[in-house]
């Protein structure tokens, strides 16, 4: 049988063991150490990570910045005010005839109060041009949606001039070929005792002074959309040598006339005269041509 220990052994055991173990140090508490989860997590840097609507933020300063740093390179063009569509003298195309003809209006045309003109633009309907022509030449009528007859219209002598300016000519040759060939009488009704009328056509040409419709650069830019360079110093140099030498008041004049032609153009303008009674004079200047129209039958 085991001699039983006694109590100062027992308490002698356990000091020593004690004494043999290593004790861990306890942790202080720190800020680098593990910390309560923040909403988002933290990336691999340890910075934290962001919601999709605050990585959308981000994003948008960024490119913001990206923007701004790189102004000087980006250049938007715009179009300057935009340019009317065409020129009041198109309402009164007698105005651009040449100056041999000026005579004509107050002889051939009574003082042009038997002139009705029309105007085409680039923009112009097709089909709403064709029907207001075919209305004035007589040969087409809508009942449903009548049009208004200018009280030259009723006149023997009456001429339409029909004018369109610069892109607009392409339209207006357009619906004046489509016209002779729809008011063009048939074989059928040229047998039958109908109402076919000869009109006789003249084409003129002329132009006019138009603002040029110029690209305006954003700053920073110059007429070729190219970010200008950094002046160095020796070209700062060179300019306030330049400026020394003043422009001279005759110079004055021509520059300002040079400035003002870069700032025009000239517009072309296409004007068809047709009339049921010829213009000798038109047909020396301008040539002539004729057309059958297949007129509606007079109303009682």
């Amino acid at each position: 049988m085991a001699k039983p220990k006694r109590m100062s052994d027992i308490f002698a055991s356990s000091a020593e063991k004690d004494s043999s173990a290593v004790t861990a140090p306890a942790t202080p508490y720190s800020s680098e150490g593990p910390t309560l989860p923040i909403i988002g997590g933290a990336d691999a840097d340890g910075e934290h990570t962001v919601g999709p609507e605050s990585n959308q933020a981000a994003k948008g300063s960024r490119k913001k910045r990206k923007t701004e740093e790189n102004g000087s390179e980006i250049h938007i063009k715009a179009d300057a005010q935009p340019v009317p569509s065409f020129d009041p003298s198109l309402y009164q195309p007698w105005t651009l005839l040449p100056a041999e003809l000026l005579k004509i209006p107050q002889d051939r045309l009574r003082g042009t109060k038997n002139v009705v003109p029309i105007a085409y633009t680039r923009n112009q309907n097709i089909k709403g041009g064709i029907n207001r022509l075919k209305t004035y030449l007589g040969a087409y009528k809508n009942k449903n949606q009548p049009m208004d007859m200018p009280e030259a219209l009723k006149e023997a002598d009456v001429v339409i001039a029909v004018s369109a300016q610069g892109e607009g000519t392409a339209k207006l040759v357009s619906i004046i070929d489509l016209v002779r060939r729809v008011v063009a009488p048939t074989s059928k009704s040229k047998l039958s005792a109908g109402n076919v009328e000869t009109w006789y056509m003249y084409t003129s040409l002329a132009n006019i002074e138009v603002e040029k419709r110029a690209k305006a650069m954003s700053d920073g830019s110059d007429s070729n959309g190219q970010a200008e360079k950094p002046k160095s110093t020796a070209d700062e140099d060179e300019e306030e040598e330049e400026e020394a030498f003043e422009l001279m008041d005759v110079d004055a004049p021509e520059q300002e006339q040079e400035q003002q032609q870069k700032q025009t153009i000239k517009a072309p303008i296409l004007t068809v005269w047709m009339t049921k009674k010829n213009i000798p004079a038109f047909k020396e200047a301008f040539g002539e041509q004729t057309f059958e129209v297949q007129a509606l039958p007079l109303e009682d």
